[in-house]
């Protein structure tokens, strides 16, 4: 209904006769506003009529040789005003993005994160070409450190973290599945029970890695506790092994396509798995985002930046109007 009530608007290039609607009002006159606008005074003068025919209301009245606004010209200048605050404002926010000075947009993510952290920055990077942007991986007792000590405005950290001076919004969960090399005998099996699992040798991400505490809460449960045949640091180093028949592993979905592509390793179809592991963007209570921050973490957060809107298949985003509102620079 409101687009239908606002449709008079889209007609006749009203943009432009506001611009010279504005000029005229403040002015005082029509000579002054073509002069200002370098424009011919006739195509002033037939401006404010066509807009005066699109909203079928008169906007000056002559008093002798002087223009005054009608009771409707002055609401409308002030609508007038207002606009162009806004765009103003906008128009800053997308100049310092077209040729940023000295503003890089900093990123810090988990480890795990990392393929999600390029996604969005590949994303962001391509919808605004200027801008100039730095990515750091760490584990999480590093990025805390970062975060105090403020070299870094965005994070991509697990949730929850009840980390204090910190604002951690859900932004997309990826499933967690057990791999096998394509050859185990249980990569054809189907609802494998836990208590299974239990008894084949688990390659592990280090002490500390989230995916290493969730697959042990989740045999714990039922209390049992996975076999550790090997350690590793990184996803790719566990997919390999897997792929060579080392062991079993808990990895993400996205973190190993090109080895399940390949053929080399299988998601198991286990029971209890896959787990969901939630990832969410975060930057500090109290601290003025750089006008590439706000905009990126407003844009990742409404989806803009994981093809919700393409339907490209990316995970859930979840964000709150408070969210984008706290957002707006």
């Amino acid at each position: 209904m409101a687009r239908q009530t606002l449709r008079r608007y889209y007609r006749h290039g009203l943009f432009p006769q506001l611009m010279v609607f504005e000029a005229v009002a403040r002015l005082g006159s029509v000579t002054r506003a073509a002069e200002e606008l370098h424009l011919a005074q006739p195509t002033v003068s037939t401006q404010i009529k066509k807009l005066s025919d699109t909203l079928d209301l008169a906007l000056f009245e002559q008093r002798g040789r002087q223009l005054h606004l009608t009771a409707a010209g002055r609401d409308l200048l002030r609508t007038c005003e207002e606009l162009m605050e806004v765009l103003t404002r906008a128009e800053g926010r997308l100049g310092a993005l077209r040729a940023p000075q000295g503003d890089v947009l900093r990123i810090a993510a988990a480890p795990g994160a990392r393929h999600l952290a390029a996604q969005l920055l590949s994303a962001f990077c391509v919808r605004y070409p200027g801008v100039q942007a730095s990515l750091q991986l760490a584990d999480r007792a590093t990025l805390l450190q970062r975060l105090d000590a403020g070299e870094d405005e965005i994070f991509l950290l697990p949730v929850p973290d009840d980390r204090a001076g910190l604002h951690l919004h859900p932004l997309a969960t990826e499933l967690l599945f057990v791999y096998a090399n394509s050859a185990h005998p249980l990569a054809a099996a189907r609802g494998i029970p836990l208590h299974v699992l239990a008894n084949e040798a688990f390659v592990l991400r280090e002490a500390g890695s989230t995916m290493r505490e969730m697959m042990f809460a989740t045999f714990g449960a039922r209390g049992l506790r996975p076999i550790a045949r090997a350690e590793l640091a990184s996803n790719d180093a566990v997919a390999e092994s897997v792929a060579w028949g080392l062991g079993l592993a808990l990895l993400p979905e996205g973190a190993v396509r090109s080895f399940v592509d390949s053929g080399a390793i299988v998601p198991l179809d286990a029971q209890d798995f896959p787990l969901r592991r939630q990832w969410g963007l975060g930057y500090a209570k109290g601290r003025q985002l750089s006008t590439s921050a706000a905009l990126f973490a407003r844009e990742a957060l409404d989806g803009a930046l994981l093809g919700q809107r393409t339907g490209a298949g990316a995970p859930p985003v979840l964000a709150s109007d408070d969210t984008r509102r706290l957002l707006t620079p």
